[in-house]
């Protein structure tokens, strides 16, 4: 299940992809990076899911993204697919096997650009939707029909800016934030020791879910350009058995725009 799931989600992605590909586009500055883009990043990573343990694991966590964007006549669209896993999470000689996996969407209308510096710094608003799968499965000898295994979903609407400020033609520093403000939380519960409900409502209290992103963009050439970034994602469910966890990452991207 854990191998199948991130291939179904990428044929969404493609899919989708594919049925958006005819909108219609227009000239645009380098300030919103529009087209397709490949990132991967690999950065420390903790969690403490509390229906497995009290402990907290912690390890690299490989991230990889594969992103869509457009800009229209009054808005950008960006379409994400984020996979990430590793089976080296550890607490001490314990390891577990992590993998995650989002698709999200965004739509972003531009506020009016704000002098810094003799430079415009443009401003992007806008909702978000993103539905997000977390699975954890403990590498420990059990007996039976017993296993030892967490999983968590969230289904939300939330908010994202996004910034831009070019110090040329062809290099600009760039920053995003985004967060879930209401989420339909899914949770895996034991039905044997109670019957507490594995479908709640979440808002941002109960189900914090983000990250944050600050980097530097280079155009190559032509339609070609990389970035470097800092990446903060951050995820906490305290509805049912807690579940934090908190990465921080270094990540690289080459993006080819039209």
């Amino acid at each position: 299940m854990n191998k199948i799931l991130p291939g179904l989600v990428f044929l969404c992605v493609i899919g989708l992809t594919r049925t958006l590909a005819g909108q219609a586009i227009r000239d645009k500055p380098f300030d919103y990076p529009a087209g397709i883009s490949a990132s991967y990043g690999i950065g420390k990573y903790a969690v403490t899911d509390e229906y497995i343990s009290k402990e907290k694991y912690s390890g690299n966590l490989p991230y990889f993204d594969l992103t869509w964007s457009r800009m229209h006549e009054s808005y950008g669209y960006r379409l994400r697919f984020m996979y990430r896993g590793s089976s080296d999470i550890k607490n001490y000689n314990v390891s577990t096997e992590i993998v995650e996996a989002a698709l999200s969407n965004a739509y972003l209308y531009p506020i009016a650009p704000v002098k810094v510096f003799g430079n415009n710094l443009f401003l992007y608003l806008g909702p978000t939707s993103e539905f997000y799968l977390y699975n954890n499965q403990p590498k420990i000898a059990v007996s039976g029909f017993d296993y030892a295994k967490s999983f968590a979903g969230l289904l939300s609407a939330g908010a994202m800016m996004e910034a831009f400020y070019p110090l040329n033609a062809d290099l600009q520093i760039e920053g995003s934030f985004g967060c879930a403000l209401l989420s339909l939380g899914l949770r895996m519960v034991d039905s044997e020791e109670d019957d507490t409900s594995p479908v709640k409502l979440l808002t941002f209290v109960a189900g914090t879910h983000g990250n944050f992103t600050l980097g530097i963009r280079y155009r190559v050439a032509g339609s070609m350009s990389i970035r470097a970034d800092y990446l903060l994602q951050f995820t906490r469910i305290s509805s049912w058995n807690s579940l934090l966890e908190v990465s921080d990452n270094l990540v690289a991207t080459l993006s080819y725009e039209y």
